[in-house]
């Protein structure tokens, strides 16, 4: 196919009655550096063709097949001179990308051009738009009402200055679908998250410094990712999203605090990965207010010891499951207060000892113990009262040398233990009696002693049911995998 520079009639077959390629429902064309042109026949070929993908084609140019009456997925990928200037048959489209193809962009440039497609698109469910540098504005009212997914992705030169919404019809000046993603789109310095919009997802807009949500919105989950230079989030949150339950921020160093009047008491998800100005800051300190949530994943640089006073953070005994990687302030006294936490994940803490001799909450049913230096023993006072603890997983703790005789509880049934290059034995009579999931992964010492059938600990082990040794794994339900 690299030598092809032309798709012509024999492509076809030879003529009869029936429509050429009467049953093909799936169509693709990839890897073709020299084509440069489709001969179409204009009889209805193709009249079952459902899926049409155009990958890595650089001289294609010319116009397609336009009676395409079954079809119901475009794509077009890396084809610069590939345009759509001649309407094709769309009323069942419902799935369409131009990926890294400027001149099929430029119909989101020409505006009647790009009304007339859209009103064929009468069935449009999924539109995505990548690497249009021509896309600078959108005519957003034409977007069919039955429009659920719009990506837009690296168009370095779209541009939607709008305003803080005053009304629900200011809203309507932007694209509207139930799931709107927004990537890497350098020129957008403001954006309002318009009406209709269930989930939203901007990331890498390096350049974003207003975020403001449309009145009457329903979201659910918004997530912003990389937007290095916005520094608030949208205001009256808990107003204008009170059906917000995921939010999920990440690398977005100039985020100071939540806004005035808190977040959403609706929130069940808060994720918080490298946003030191956020965690450092008092204003942000208000997630006790929040009743309903249910999982914090808060991932941090530990700079956090340089808030004055040392003031902790405070959560609602809602939380069920608590992710913390480097945050210096997390106390025990802030662990024994969430008594419905059941799944723990700790990483990077220097003070894991001291919270563990403590012992977090007695409903805890799972416990990752990952990446602490600082970790020397397992402190059996702390653990024993685990009474509901089901799984326990270890890993990378490299000053930790051994596992205690004794004392981690009887409900146990999962242990994983990885990466511990120095540790050489285990408490193996004493863990494997309750277990029905044992899990260990670069650890030099104890792979021999726990060889298939050969190894010292085997015996002890034999019974349970799922071992994974390595990358080895034991299933006495399904035999030796």
């Amino acid at each position: 196919m690299q030598r092809i520079t032309e798709v012509t009639e024999d492509f076809y077959g030879s003529p009869s009655s029936e429509k050429p390629f009467n049953s093909l429902e799936k169509l693709e064309f990839a890897k073709m550096p020299e084509w440069k042109q489709w001969h179409v026949l204009e009889n209805g070929e193709f009249p079952a063709l459902r899926k049409l993908s155009i990958e890595n084609c650089p001289k294609l140019m010319g116009k397609l097949p336009e009676n395409l009456c079954s079809l119901t997925e475009l794509r077009f990928s890396r084809c610069p001179e590939l345009n759509l200037e001649t309407p094709i048959h769309l009323s069942s489209l419902k799935w369409f990308e131009g990926d890294d193809s400027p001149k099929v962009g430029v119909i989101f440039d020409e505006a009647e051009l790009f009304t007339s497609q859209l009103e064929l698109m009468k069935q449009i469910e999924e539109l995505y738009i990548s690497d249009c540098n021509s896309l600078t504005s959108l005519p957003t009212s034409t977007l069919p009402s039955t429009l659920k997914h719009l990506t837009i992705c690296r168009c370095r030169k779209l541009k939607l200055d709008l305003h803080e919404c005053d009304s629900i019809s200011s809203a309507e000046s932007v694209p509207r679908a139930r799931t709107l993603s927004i990537w890497s789109c350098q020129n957008l310095t403001r954006f309002l998250i318009p009406n209709g919009t269930e989930r939203h997802g901007i990331r890498c807009c390096e350049n974003l410094e207003i975020l403001s949500v449309a009145c009457g919105i329903q979201m659910t989950t918004l997530i912003i990712s990389e937007c290095k230079k916005l520094k608030w989030l949208p205001e009256g949150m808990q107003e204008l999203l009170p059906s917000l339950e995921e939010l999920r921020l990440s690398d977005c160093p100039e985020i100071e605090s939540f806004p005035g009047g808190g977040l959403p008491f609706n929130l069940q998800l808060l994720v918080i990965e490298s946003c030191k100005k956020l965690v450092n800051g008092q204003k942000g300190r208000c997630l006790h207010r929040l009743p309903s949530l249910r999982a914090l994943d808060s991932y941090h640089d530990g700079s956090d010891e340089e808030i004055v006073g040392g003031e902790n953070w405070e959560l609602p005994c809602s939380i069920q499951s608590l992710t913390i990687d480097n945050l210096k302030t997390l106390s025990s006294q802030l662990l024994k207060s969430l008594t419905s936490l059941e799944y723990l994940d700790t990483r990077k803490l220097p003070q894991i000892q001291s919270l563990l001799e403590q012992g977090p909450p007695s409903s805890l049913s799972k416990l990752h113990l990952y990446l602490h230096n600082e970790l020397h023993s397992l402190p059996i006072k702390g653990l024993r009262h685990l009474t509901s603890l089901q799984s326990l997983e270890i890993s990378s703790c490299h000053q930790l040398q051994s596992l205690p005789e004794s004392g981690l509880p009887s409900s146990l049934s999962e242990l994983t233990i990885r990466d511990y290059p120095n540790l050489q034995s285990l408490p193996i009579k004493w863990i494997a009696s309750s277990l029905s999931k044992l899990s260990i992964c670069s650890c030099p010492f104890l792979k021999p002693l726990l060889e298939f059938d050969k190894g010292e600990y085997w015996p002890e082990i034999a019974h349970i049911p799922q071992i994974y040794i390595g990358v080895t794994v034991f299933d006495h339900e399904s035999e030796c995998l």
